[in-house]
């Protein structure tokens, strides 16, 4: 007998996990009153993922390997990563969704009918948020020294005024170089109207960075504000961000829905709460941190060696995560500013991580 699957929400982990439950030969149904059928682009924004999180069934979804930058350390050091990355391409995605069978309903899930909730984690002023703006410029018109960059921490330390720091993330697109000014995890009000007046901030961070030129050629411009380190806690089965995928020192989450599909999909549980809880306490630290300790403590974890970064960038093994961690404070030592807090108000840390993990 043919297995039924009801999905609310077809944001990226939705899609991904509606697709490849139809591979698998699930009767797939996703309700989604956002979701437009003459569009190429299910979601707005774009989605990147390390290339060791994207198993084989997946492979079509997504564009070419870049190799990526960083720059940071004290002083400023640029470096190759070990890893590659890919961009989400959202017109396989459109496509993969019709031609695998999932039947897509643009409207709200109807009383009664029970369905796995992939609508995004919730939106409260106890997250951490990660913010964002973003501009993509035409090919001829991005600075010349343009190439994918993962954190250009160029200027952080310079950055004034009660804006939290702010680094670039670069990343190649079809519709040319995205240049995006990013803070990567603050303490912030969930009030659109709130952190419209930190996108003003991040604008002109953003216009200084590219220079005049440049911010004169925007082709359009794409805001993020991803609320990290929160889960809804209701009873239903959950998936992806609305489930706590989200990686509360990172922002992303579409790696881990794209390894934990198999998993749930064969009533499995995702697992990865001791990295959740580890990278609940990093990703406070940095909330707490200023740009010149951010830029130098970027600095020490760039140095360490590929399989360690990936671990707490977005594995799910908590021990992993751990050492990762005891590695680290090796080369920031345990005085270093980024981790004064544990030590001088750890309290005030635990009631933050607490209500995160409670909220919503």
């Amino acid at each position: 007998m043919t297995q039924r699957l009801a999905l609310k929400g077809l944001g990226p982990a939705g899609a991904i996990l509606a697709i490849r439950a139809a591979q698998r030969g699930f009767h797939v149904t996703a309700y989604d009153p956002a979701f437009d059928d003459h569009s190429s682009s299910p979601f707005p924004g774009t989605y990147g993922v390390f290339s060791t999180q994207i198993p084989s069934w997946a492979d079509h979804l997504f564009g070419p390997p870049e190799s990526l930058e960083v720059v940071a350390g004290t002083p400023l050091t640029r470096r190759t990563l070990g890893f590659s990355y890919r961009m989400l391409n959202q017109e396989a995605v459109v496509e993969a969704l019709r031609s695998s069978g999932v039947r897509i309903k643009p409207e709200r899930l109807p009383n009664g009918v029970e369905a796995i909730d992939c609508t995004g984690a919730p939106r409260t002023d106890a997250a951490l948020w990660q913010l964002a703006v973003g501009w993509f410029l035409p090919f001829g018109d991005a600075p010349s020294e343009s190439t994918p960059t993962f954190m250009d921490w160029t200027g952080t330390v310079a950055q004034a005024g009660v804006c939290p720091p702010s680094f670039c993330y670069v990343q190649r697109t079809d519709e040319g170089w995205l240049y995006e000014e990013t803070i990567l995890a603050a303490h912030c009000s969930a009030d659109v109207a709130k952190q419209e007046e930190v996108f003003e901030v991040l604008r002109v961070r953003l216009a200084d960075r590219i220079g005049r030129l440049g911010a004169e050629n925007v082709l359009r411009e794409e805001l993020v504000a991803i609320p990290m380190g929160t889960r809804r806690r209701h009873k239903e089965s959950k998936f992806g961000a609305a489930a706590g995928f989200i990686n509360p020192a990172t922002g992303y989450s579409l790696g881990h829905a794209l390894e934990s599909a198999d998993d749930f999909l064969d009533g499995q549980r995702t697992g990865g709460w001791l990295a959740y809880l580890l990278r609940q306490v990093g990703g406070e630290l940095i909330a707490r941190a200023d740009g010149a300790v951010l830029q130098d403590f970027f600095g020490h974890f760039f140095d360490l060696d590929t399989q360690a970064q990936l671990a707490y960038l977005s594995g799910r093994d908590g021990l992993a995560v751990a050492r990762t961690m005891w590695v680290l404070r090796k080369g920031t030592g345990l005085r270093h500013e980024f981790l004064r807090p544990l030590f001088r108000q750890p309290w005030s840390v635990g009631r933050a991580v607490w209500r995160r993990l409670y909220s919503a």
